[in-house]
C-alpha cells in the first residue's frame, strides 16, 4: 500500500469578519453567517438581508478573499438571491442538508468548488 500525505495549514482567529477579511488569504472560505436567531424559522422565505452585516455585503468581502466559498443556509434561504450572488458567467450549486429525510439546512458553492 502506499500512503499519501498532504500539510494542511488551517488558521482560526476570533474577531468581526467584516473588519479581518481585507487581511485574510486563503484558497476557500466557508461561511457560516448569523441568521437572526430563531426568527428565520417565523419567514416562508428567508432573505439574505436579515443576516447582520447583509449576507451579499459578507459574500462580497469573502470574494476579496477567494471565489471558492461555501456558505451554509438556512432551508428557507432565497434561491434566487443566492443565485444572484454568483459573479457573471459564474455559476453556484446549491446543496440541501438532510436529517431524518427532512431538509435542515442549504450550502451553496461557488468557483472551484462545485462538483463536475
Amino acid at each position: 500500500k502506499q500512503w499519501y500525505q498532504r500539510r494542511v495549514a488551517i488558521t482560526a482567529g476570533v474577531g468581526d469578519f467584516m473588519k479581518l477579511a481585507p487581511t485574510l488569504k486563503a484558497d476557500c472560505v466557508f461561511l457560516s453567517p448569523p441568521w437572526g436567531g430563531p426568527e428565520y424559522l417565523r419567514q416562508d422565505v428567508y432573505s439574505l438581508r436579515h443576516m447582520t452585516p447583509h449576507g451579499k455585503d459578507i459574500f462580497d468581502v469573502t470574494c476579496q478573499i477567494t471565489e471558492n466559498i461555501a456558505l451554509f443556509l438556512p432551508r428557507n434561504v432565497d434561491a434566487d438571491e443566492v443565485i444572484s450572488l454568483a459573479l457573471p458567467g459564474a455559476s453556484v450549486e446549491i446543496e440541501q442538508n438532510f436529517l431524518n429525510r427532512r431538509v435542515k439546512t442549504v450550502t451553496a458553492y461557488f468557483g472551484e468548488l462545485i462538483s463536475e
